[in-house]
């Protein structure tokens, strides 16, 4: 079956739900992604340009603003405000050569400790499951799993659209720990079935608090959606600023989807003027507008920390990613940034923590277990001096940073 992205698909949250069979689809109804491309090329020149001198100005003779720790925390807090970016079907190898040399932003955020051979849920690799490990620290499979299959907008809470009723109790979130210790929580997306997180986590669903203090039921302070990447991240960088000004710590979620739209519609090809690099073209310089804010502005400049990753990569079968157990699927980078953190493989510094798979194993089953992307919760508390969430299995001891925090 061979799909196209139409225009109307790019700004559409759930583009997987538009793509169009060209064989039962009228010769009017597929529109060629010829435009697509030069659209974005120009964009993402333009942007990128301006971004990479924005950030290399504001370096200049800049003094990283002393960290001041806010919440009520376990450990000394390494960031008063953490980002986790999902870019959504982000494969490893397309952060290696020589794709990484056209992508300033991407390459800026190497800088700190990085792997491209991180892996997604061993038993599925689809997006929302993902993004739900991401966020509550657990696999899908198992009486510890959080047991979210669909893939699809969730129904209404009282129909069973929280992450509660999989398994009849609460199931706790980054969201609860940084919301109940003072910091102020945002999700933002570019999908709409990620609903699923503010059914879940709102002043209904959502558990008493847990902190000294009464922070309320509502643990997710901003969610908001975007049609675009570059919106996405004005976003993002609006409510950094809103976070500083009120004088509190912060985490946020992003979910980028270019990537994922342009895999289901092109396929997921890595080669010049791809539709899929094109995407990520467009991811970087969104990247690129949140870099340059933080890098600009003194009262974010040395506070802010970035983990960034993917829900899944893909390319099996062509269009898709759902053969959990191919590579090309599995396999996806998981990025840790602050301005000062080295760059260096992630895996030698958790080595005690972590095995690092061969390039074929989606799991190590004799051994600790790979880096995986629902390290990402617990690993933006650790950068919060937070701990970790509650029932979580993944990153519980918060070690995957190793020595590299005091």
């Amino acid at each position: 079956m061979m799909h196209r992205v139409t225009r109307m698909n790019i700004n559409t949250w759930n583009a997987d739900f538009y793509l169009q069979d060209r064989r039962g689809a009228g010769a009017n109804s597929s529109v060629t992604i010829q435009c697509m491309k030069v659209r974005w090329k120009h964009f993402s020149s333009l942007l990128c340009a301006f971004c990479a001198l924005t950030i290399s100005a504001c370096d200049q003779g800049s003094n990283a603003t002393p960290l001041v720790q806010r919440p009520a925390s376990t450990r000394a807090a390494a960031a008063q405000h953490v980002l986790v970016i999902s870019v959504d079907g982000l494969r490893g190898d397309a952060l290696g050569a020589p794709w990484i040399e056209q992508l300033p932003a991407f390459s800026q955020l190497l800088v700190g400790p990085h792997t491209l051979q991180a892996r997604c849920d061993p038993d599925i690799s689809v997006t929302l499951p993902n993004h739900v490990g991401m966020a509550t620290g657990r696999l899908f499979i198992g009486e510890d799993g959080h047991g979210w299959l669909p893939n699809i907008d969730p129904p209404i809470a009282s129909k069973g659209g929280t992450l509660h009723a999989t398994h009849d109790r609460y199931t706790a979130s980054m969201f609860d720990v940084a919301h109940d210790a003072g910091a102020r929580t945002g999700l933002f997306s570019m999908k709409s079935k990620f609903i699923l997180f503010e059914q879940s986590y709102n002043d209904q669903a959502g558990a008493p608090s847990l902190g000294l203090r009464d922070a309320g039921r509502d643990k997710i302070d901003a969610f908001e959606s975007a049609l675009e990447s570059e919106d996405l991240a004005r976003k993002a960088i609006r409510f950094l600023h809103q976070a500083e000004a009120s004088q509190n710590s912060s985490l946020a979620f992003l979910h980028f989807a270019d990537p994922d739209i342009a895999g289901h519609g092109d396929v997921w090809e890595l080669s010049p003027n791809s539709f899929y690099l094109e995407a990520i073209h467009v991811v970087d310089c969104a990247l690129g507008e949140i870099l340059a804010a933080i890098a600009c502005d003194p009262s974010l400049r040395g506070r802010v920390a970035i983990i960034l990753t993917s829900d899944h990569g893909g390319g099996n079968p062509p269009y898709s990613h759902t053969v959990h157990t191919d590579p090309l699927n599995f396999t996806i980078p998981f990025v840790v940034w602050n301005g000062t953190l080295p760059s260096i493989e992630l895996y030698t510094v958790a080595s005690t923590a972590r095995s690092t798979p061969s390039a074929s194993e989606r799991a190590t089953p004799n051994a600790a277990p790979p880096i995986r992307n629902a390290d990402a919760g617990n690993t933006a508390l650790t950068l919060l001096g937070l701990p970790a969430i509650p029932g979580s299995t993944v990153n519980a001891r918060q070690d995957l940073l190793g020595e590299l925090l005091p």
